[in-house]
């Protein structure tokens, strides 16, 4: 450590620097002067009236060390976001100029796996970085709160901080029929819009436009309970719009899930059951797949999408069987010749 010059008792003023005896040069060979200077050393910085300088010149190296291990640090997260994909890159632009929203982005430089991007394109982390950022530029959060509900959620899915993140996030607004007829209708421009795009097999378009509506149909709740039923019953279809776009895109999970909040909303629907159980049956889930297919029938005995889709369930079964079959078959005839 360097001793900033000035000091009481530094090499100038004749202190603990001084060589030992008269021959200098036997001095630093044998090593006496390398031992004088080390106790020399401790002596000075233990004299009472150069120990607050001392502790100020460490401070100030402490500081130096600090400001490094930022660049560093920042150097680090740079290069990680340059080697991402353009949409990672895009996607996180928008939350680096917020100190803690940039702190948690930088979390992502920590996956296991070394892959910034996962993250980054998460549509369920950009979305809550977004309305954390619109959250503290309104000032309705502090940034210890933001930060510790968000990492909180990133590392656990399941933990209770999730809950407060979301109900500090709910918004909703209650509107007159008039309102809400208004914004009803702004959804339903919004899907035929995804419908246009679905037609065109510009199924991330569509999905794009389904969402849309969908956000508008979260955010509006009814006066009276017709008006809500109204709310309802296009939110199921919005649920069903998206559903559709995930089977599209072979992305079944996402498509159960869909379904499944839509079949929450409403048991019966019949357009839930048989995109559920397409995608139960697009997942090689065969008997979850059958159970929705049932619950068609029962609900509507002469349903002929329902027994086109139990007969294209039966061939992938059947299919499926007998590509285990002759794999079965194939391992055992290669023991065989190898016994």
């Amino acid at each position: 450590m360097a001793v900033p010059g000035g000091i009481m008792g530094s090499p100038s003023a004749g202190g603990w620097a001084t060589m030992p005896g008269g021959d200098n040069i036997q001095s630093i060979v044998d090593g006496s002067y390398g031992a004088h200077l080390e106790s020399s050393f401790k002596e000075f910085i233990e004299r009472p009236e150069n120990r607050p300088h001392m502790e100020k010149h460490q401070q100030s190296e402490m500081r130096k060390a600090e400001r490094l291990n930022r660049k560093k640090k920042a150097a680090d997260f740079k290069e990680k976001v340059l080697e991402s994909d353009y949409d990672a890159q895009k996607n996180i632009a928008p939350f680096l100029d917020n100190n803690v929203l940039r702190k948690i982005v930088q979390t992502f430089t920590n996956d296991p796996r070394n892959d910034f991007s996962k993250w980054a394109n998460n549509p369920l982390v950009i979305r809550m970085l977004t309305q954390a950022k619109e959250l503290l530029d309104e000032g309705r959060m502090s940034e210890e709160e933001a930060e510790h509900i968000i990492l909180a959620q990133l590392k656990d899915p399941n933990n209770p901080a999730y809950h407060d993140f979301k109900l500090k996030t709910k918004q909703q607004v209650r509107l007159s029929t008039e309102q809400l007829v208004g914004a009803l209708n702004e959804q339903i421009e919004e899907r035929q819009k995804g419908n246009a795009q679905y037609k065109q097999h510009k199924f991330k378009r569509a999905l794009s436009h389904y969402k849309r509506a969908l956000a508008i149909v979260n955010f509006v709740v009814g006066m009276s309970s017709e008006d809500q039923k109204e709310v309802e019953v296009n939110k199921v279809a919005c649920l069903l719009n998206i559903a559709a776009v995930h089977i599209a895109l072979k992305d079944y999970g996402a498509a159960i899930s869909s379904s499944t909040e839509a079949l929450e909303l409403d048991p019966k629907s019949i357009k839930a059951l048989l995109r559920r159980a397409k995608a139960y049956g697009g997942r090689r889930e065969y008997e979850a797949a059958q159970a929705d297919l049932e619950k068609v029938k029962d609900l509507e005995p002469w349903n002929m999408e329902a027994e086109e889709e139990g007969n294209r369930l039966t061939r992938l079964r059947k299919k499926d069987l007998e590509l285990d079959s002759q794999f079965s078959q194939g391992i055992f005839k290669e023991k065989d010749v190898k016994e």
